[in-house]
């Protein structure tokens, strides 16, 4: 069996490019098309459609995939177990989130472990969702905190809902809707709304609610992150969606959370490769429930509108 061509079509899956996996094998795309083309020969298997521009795995092969990705992701594993092994690093803890989470969950639950005493060295990326979930995957960090559902369900992961959060509209305490106890969507018909742009997931989220009453959003600005959008609210520039999560208190100052009213709720949670989990990993968690329980304590205003899973 050629391994190297089982390699690339590891990469192709966690990278969705056959460009960036033949890059990382130090291959031409031509090359690694040829190699690819190999693969499937050997196998007699159309693991890929190319009907389209992109690469997309047939039905055989993401049947094929899942019955050997914890295979696959093992063999990657050996450069990093010897490293590992020889560099004694076994007390480092990675972990890959999106900004407001690594502001909100993530570097509290860390100066928690610190000043529960733990002795560990740390890195604390922001990427992509979509790189957040294939770098997991791959081992490239210890774990990642990401709200649900996941991007890509074929990539093998396992997942720990941690805590949900209900969707809130953040204004300024002066605004004319923060009297009211709860806001349907009808009320925020005309309201200008700073938000992320289209495709991004809380856009998706505020179309998703606002599309299915029929409303229609009137953006006023747009930006790619979601912590702006905190500081446009505070400066006037109008309203937008969030949860209690994302909006942790320091950053709230002025502004007020109104609950959306019905039943819509975020769930966050933590992405693991398959396999056993670091020790550093599993006292990261506990430190981040840890921090939600002293922050719903004391944010009892707010404390019904997020919660532990």
């Amino acid at each position: 069996m050629n391994l190297r061509g089982l390699r690339l079509l590891h990469l192709i899956v966690l990278t969705g490019s056959l460009s960036e996996a033949a890059a990382r094998l130090n291959l031409s795309p031509s090359a690694a098309s040829r190699l690819l083309s190999q693969l499937e020969d050997q196998l007699s298997l159309t693991l890929f459609s190319r009907s389209r521009r992109n690469l997309e795995l047939t039905e055989d092969g993401a049947e094929f995939y899942q019955q050997i990705a914890n295979t696959l992701t093992g063999i990657d594993e050996i450069a990093t177990v010897a490293r590992d092994i020889k560099t004694r690093k076994r007390n480092w803890l990675s972990v890959v989130t999106a900004p407001p989470l690594a502001n909100a969950l993530v570097v509290p639950a860390i100066a928690a472990m610190r000043e529960a005493g733990h002795e560990f060295q740390c890195t604390v990326h922001v990427e992509s969702r979509f790189a957040i979930e294939s770098k997991v995957a791959a081992r490239g960090y210890n774990l990642g905190v990401i709200s649900l559902p996941v991007e890509n369900a074929i990539i093998p992961l396992d997942i720990m809902p941690i805590l949900k959060a209900r969707l809130c509209v953040l204004m300024p305490e002066n605004h004319a809707l923060a009297r009211h106890r709860e806001i349907t969507p009808a009320m925020l018909e005309g309201a200008p709304f700073v938000t992320l742009a289209p495709g991004q997931r809380w856009r998706s989220r505020l179309d998703e609610v606002m599309g299915g009453s029929g409303l229609r959003v009137d953006t006023a600005v747009e930006t790619g992150s979601t912590i702006v959008t905190v500081e446009m609210v505070r400066m006037g520039l109008g309203v937008t969606l969030i949860d209690p999560v994302c909006a942790p208190a320091l950053t709230t100052k002025g502004l007020v959370l109104r609950p959306l009213a019905g039943d819509h709720w975020i769930t966050y949670a933590s992405l693991h490769a398959k396999g056993p989990r670091s020790q550093l990993s599993e006292v990261f968690l506990d430190a981040l429930s840890q921090h939600v329980e002293v922050q719903r304590a004391e944010r009892p205003e707010i404390a019904d509108l997020f919660y532990l899973i």
